[in-house]
């Protein structure tokens, strides 16, 4: 039995409607056939396989009088019921994929069943694509490659053992409650000794900064922080989800990002926050629709260790940091993002690894669930300032090429989650020498999803072509 923490719950508690706190992670494999890559050689692999994936065989359970957070418990998986397979309808091109993968990311996992589903789509000319969906509560995004890996021909040598034992829980109710209601006083102690360490970065919580008076009692507390208030301005990302997802896909050179990175002594995240902040900026101006003032991206970072023995569930710490969409030089973009993320992590490394637990941490499990759902509901009310506008992130992927039943990979899109008040999200994931970035936003607020996947691609050109065509000694400037 695995006992979710207060960052996993939060997760499920924010479900709201047709909303889903789900990862799809869209593989793209060169085969010209559809018998390499199907529902039934997927179904294959993973039978053989599963018994070294608990998450995929976890089951929620619900405590009694919700006493306590959920419990995945150990069940037994009808492989029928997740993975599934079909043909993308004609021209069954990239914009044909990107709607189905939309219409994935606007369909909740049932809570029945493990909150995971593998569907593969035929009809792309010499591609088949395998698009993977799996809830945030079960991992964070580090784990989640961990995860998709056990599809690949490569994957560890130890996933594919004679043991194929697959233990089973069968959750007394009554234990449940009881434990539930032992563990309240004990976290509410552990919430009175993290207050401390916890109030100085309350700003650094997304859904918390833009309360009154948060941002205020972290510049009191804390000396680090910083001494003017961090405000997004209001976008149009800054609204409720509505029923329907927009997203859009691609791939960018890593030479070209380590072109810009060796050019002015900064780093591959540095590049990618400015690439990506200049792209905001392109389509924002274009609309007609740019602030003054720079958006803010929240910047997931894992706290994993290396070595940590629990791989699973959510480790992650909280960066916040403005993008430099108010800045029409790029060289002044790629200072600003290398400045400022260079403080940002200052930041973080003082706060807790478990900050986004701890603020969690206070709130009586039986009103967890209202409490999540009416904070994301005044975030994005427009009563309050927003407090970010969109995520963004940049996981390290494989280096080396990675195939499936012989199939190689030549793509990994990944699709992350959005949330009412901050609708858009920009992730990054490396492999082998490109970059493929997935976008989802919601559908009416980034019916430009293609849009701004090309305005990333000429901002990367314009940075590659700032670098290579520039005199300049170290830093940005």
């Amino acid at each position: 039995m695995h006992r979710l923490s207060s960052l996993d719950a939060q997760f499920l508690a924010a479900e709201i409607g047709n909303f889903g706190a789900q990862y799809c992670g869209v593989a793209l494999y060169e085969t010209d056939d559809r018998e390499t890559i199907s529902a039934v050689s997927m179904t294959k692999r993973l039978a053989e396989r599963l018994h070294t994936c608990p998450p995929l065989r976890w089951q929620l359970v619900t405590v009694p009088l919700d006493l306590e957070h959920p419990v995945f418990t150990e069940t037994s998986v009808d492989l029928s019921e997740h993975i599934s397979e079909a043909t993308l309808p004609e021209p069954a091109d990239e914009a044909a994929l990107a709607d189905e993968v939309a219409r994935i990311m606007a369909t909740r996992l049932g809570h029945d069943k493990p909150l995971w589903r593998l569907r593969v789509l035929h009809g792309l000319p010499g591609r088949t694509a395998v698009v993977f969906t799996l809830h945030h509560s079960v991992v964070d995004g580090i784990a989640a490659g961990e995860i998709f890996a056990m599809f690949l021909d490569q994957a560890d040598p130890g996933l594919v053992t004679a043991d194929t034992e697959m233990p089973t829980d069968d959750p007394n109710r009554a234990v449940l409650a009881l434990t539930g209601l032992a563990s309240m006083p004990v976290r509410s102690v552990r919430a009175a000794l993290s207050a401390p360490k916890t109030l100085g970065h309350l700003d650094q919580v997304p859904p918390l900064r833009s309360l009154p008076g948060v941002q205020r009692l972290s510049r009191a507390v804390n000396p680090a922080a910083p001494r003017k208030a961090l405000d997004a301005p209001r976008t149009r990302f800054n609204t409720k989800l509505g029923e329907t997802r927009a997203v859009a896909f691609g791939s960018v050179s890593l030479a070209d990002v380590k072109t810009v990175k060796n050019a002015f002594g900064i780093t591959v995240n540095d590049v990618v926050v400015a690439m990506c902040g200049g792209a905001l900026r392109r389509r924002l101006t274009a609309t007609a629709e740019l602030p003054d003032d720079p958006l803010v991206a929240y910047l997931p970072v894992s706290t994993r260790a290396p070595d940590a023995t629990e791989r699973f569930g959510n480790a992650i710490s909280s960066i916040v940091a403005p993008l430099p969409t108010h800045h029409a030089d790029p060289r002044e973009r790629l200072s600003f993002a290398h400045e400022w993320l260079a403080r940002a992590k200052a930041r973080m490394r003082q706060a807790p690894p478990s900050l986004l637990s701890d603020v969690n941490d206070p709130i009586p499990s039986p009103v967890f669930g209202m409490a999540a759902r009416s904070l994301l509901g005044v975030v994005s009310s427009g009563l309050v300032k927003p407090p970010i506008n969109l995520i963004l992130s940049n996981v390290p992927g494989s280096p080396s090429p990675q195939s499936c039943f012989g199939a190689p990979l030549r793509a990994h899109y990944p699709m992350s989650v959005v949330f009412d008040g901050f609708a858009l999200n920009i992730t990054v994931v490396s492999y082998c020498d490109q970059l493929d970035v997935g976008i989802v936003g919601d559908g009416e607020a980034l019916a430009d999803s293609w849009d701004l996947l090309h305005d990333i691609e000429a901002e990367l050109d314009e940075l590659v072509a700032t670098a290579t065509g520039a005199d300049h000694g170290g830093q940005p400037s």
